[in-house]
Order: structure tokens, then C-alpha cells, then sequence
């Protein structure tokens, strides 16, 4: 998929800020956000935290996302600021990094007679995310009290925002076996973007080249409990929506030309089809039974098909798509503690 046009982005731009807006306009007017009355309820905190990452799109379909849940489970680590505005309403800055991972063979394993086509295909990545953020919090039950002191014991919240975020999609190469001993090395992490394996750059009948910089939506619920009166723990789960297709360095557009990709480098034609590797690349198990399986039980190969010498023919390589035009996405989950900055200055007494 094509990087979002300038115009499409302002619009989403605008559109995600007249949601924030319209959601808040009642509780400016009865609360005076920006009066000073209501410089009682504003204070500040810093937190720091981190969870789960969950990936969905080409290596685990949005159909089954509940697989997506489970498997390939990454980490992230978040630091933040947030400044409450009033009783109801924060803003938060909040820098996160995040690690997504799919696998077309562990996805496969959860059934591997309805995913043999994942497992055919066998891609696999990992990415880091590092996603900058600027999110609007609001409190989904009233919260009467004034101020940090008088915060709720338990507030759930709701939350959207809009961010960028920096990322670089990778694969390990092509896992060798010791003859002798039968032991499986597995090859390095690799780069994905400069080896163009969609086919994207390479000429004008493939997708163009994607930028390592994306825009992103948060959305969520998060719940946040009073630990005492200068530390709140927060619970929160939150989908980013990004409007791009290459988080997973997989798109529509068919398999490129092994030529044109030779031209590239010696490893772009490795890395843009592997149905024909023996070994998973990513945990060196071997697929060899397993693709027995599905070409002689599934689709009636005759003889004793291994991947490295009937995999691109089994798969149906050239005359396939190696993913599908939806957006990927990725779920985090984060346990946040926070401490309370006070706006508020206490003079000394005059004695």
C-alpha cells in the first residue's frame, strides 16, 4: 500500500482532533479549563511502564485476531507526561517502544489444515516500534473532588490521539544444517525495506518505495488506581491504527521477478519468497513432515515433496499474492506506575 497522500493524512489529522474536541466542549464550558478557578484541578504526573505488543495483518489476519492475542506475543516499554486539564480531561505525551513479531509457521500450527496456505508461503518478521504520541485522556465516571488529593480511588478512561512512529522491518536469513550432525544454525537479522522484496521501487509496476516514518491513531481504555496520595497505577489497552500496509514488509502486490531482485542483491530474492526453505528461519524447526502433509493429503502431490525442492511448485509461485491491502495494526498492553507532580506551592508561613 501507498504511503497516505499529504491531504489524507490532514484530513485524518483533523478529523482525530474534532472527535477530541466535540467529546470535551461540554466539560469546558461547566468546568473552565483554562479559568483560573479551575487551576485547583490541573496537576501533572510522570510515568513510566510496560507490557505486552500484539501484531495483525499479512502473517495474522484480522479474522482470526484472537489468534493474534497469543501468538507471536512481543514486549514494550513506555515513558510518559501527563497534565490533568480538569476533573474529566488530561492530555498525555508519551514515547513508546514497541517490538511486533508474526510468523507464518507458528500461526499455522494453530490449524494447520485451515492456515496451510501460511504455512506454504513461510514469512516471517519482527519490527521495532518507536512511537511518539500526543493522546487526550477522559474520565468515564464523574469525579466530583478537586485537585491531586481528591482524586478518584478508581477512574476508567477512555483515550485518542495521533502520533508518528519510526520502524524498520527485519528477517532472519536462511537457517543452514551441519551434514553431519544434523544441527540447525539460524542466519542473522536482516534489513527488509532496501531488499525490496514486494517488489516495491523496482519499477513503475510495483508499489513505491514505503518510508520508515508512519502516522499512528491510539485508541483504547485504561483504568487508573489511587495507590496513595503520590502514586497511581495504570491498567490500559490500547489499538494503534496506522494507515499503512509494510509493518510486516508484506503487501498485495505480486511476487517480484527472482531477475529484478537479483539485480538488487544476492539476499532479495532469498527473502522475498521462502516457501522453498526446509527449516523455519526464525526457530530452525523443520517443516519437511508437516509439508508432506499438505501436498500429498491437501493437494494431492504425488511422490515425497520436501519444501526445498517442490515448495515454490506446491505454493503456486509466481501466480500469487504474497499478502492482502488491509492496514496493519499492533495492540499494546501496560502496567504504568505514575507519580503525582503537584501544580499546587505551598508558601512558608510567616512567623
Amino acid at each position: 500500500m501507498k504511503l497516505l497522500k499529504p491531504n489524507k493524512l490532514a484530513f485524518g489529522l483533523i478529523l482525530s482532533f474534532s472527535i477530541v474536541l466535540l467529546a470535551t466542549q461540554e466539560n469546558f464550558a461547566q468546568s473552565g479549563i483554562f479559568s483560573k478557578k479551575n487551576k485547583l484541578n490541573q496537576y501533572s504526573t510522570v510515568g513510566i511502564g510496560g507490557g505486552s505488543s500484539h501484531y495483525f495483518g499479512d502473517l495474522s489476519p484480522y479474522t482470526y485476531f484472537y489468534y493474534g492475542l497469543i501468538t507471536n506475543v512481543r514486549w514494550n516499554a513506555t515513558i510518559n507526561y501527563t497534565r490533568q486539564l480538569s476533573p474529566q480531561v488530561a492530555a498525555r505525551v508519551g514515547f513508546t517502544w514497541a517490538r511486533i513479531a508474526g510468523d507464518d509457521y507458528t500461526f499455522s500450527q494453530h490449524n494447520l489444515n485451515k492456515f496451510f496456505q501460511p504455512f506454504l508461503r513461510n514469512l516471517h518478521f519482527r519490527n521495532d516500534i518507536k512511537e511518539f504520541a500526543l493522546t487526550g485522556l477522559f474520565n468515564l465516571l464523574p469525579q466530583y473532588s478537586k485537585g491531586p488529593q481528591g482524586r478518584s480511588a478508581i477512574m476508567p478512561y477512555s483515550f485518542i490521539g495521533f502520533g508518528f512512529y519510526a520502524h524498520n522491518p527485519q528477517a532472519r536469513d536462511v537457517a543452514t544444517v551441519n551434514p553431519a550432525s544434523g544441527e540447525v544454525t539460524l542466519g542473522g537479522w536482516t534489513n527488509l525495506k532496501d531488499k525490496q522484496t514486494s517488489g516495491q521501487g523496482i519499477n513503475d509496476s510495483y508499489p513505491k518505495a514505503y518510508s520508515l516514518i508512519q502516522p499512528v491513531f491510539p485508541v483504547g481504555l485504561g483504568v487508573k488506581i489511587k495507590i496513595n496520595e503520590k502514586f497511581d497505577l495504570g491498567l490500559e489497552g490500547g489499538l494503534r491504527i496506522t494507515p499503512f500496509d509494510y509493518l510486516d514488509d508484506v503487501g498485495k502486490s505480486d511476487y517480484p521477478d527472482p531477475a529484478a531482485l537479483a539485480a538488487v542483491s544476492p539476499l532479495s530474492v532469498a527473502f522475498a519468497n521462502r516457501a522453498g526453505e526446509d527449516y523455519t528461519a526464525r526457530t530452525g524447526v523443520s517443516r519437511v513432515a508437516d509439508f508432506a502433509n499438505i501436498a500429498t493429503n491437501t493437494l494431492g502431490v504425488a511422490g515425497s515433496p520436501t519444501p526445498s525442492a517442490n515448495g515454490l511448485q506446491v505454493f503456486g509461485f509466481p501466480n500469487s499474492a504474497r499478502g492482502t491491502n488491509k492496514w496493519d495494526s499492533y495492540f499494546t498492553t501496560q502496567i504504568t506506575l505514575s507519580y503525582i507532580i503537584s501544580s499546587q506551592v505551598k508558601c512558608p508561613p510567616i512567623k
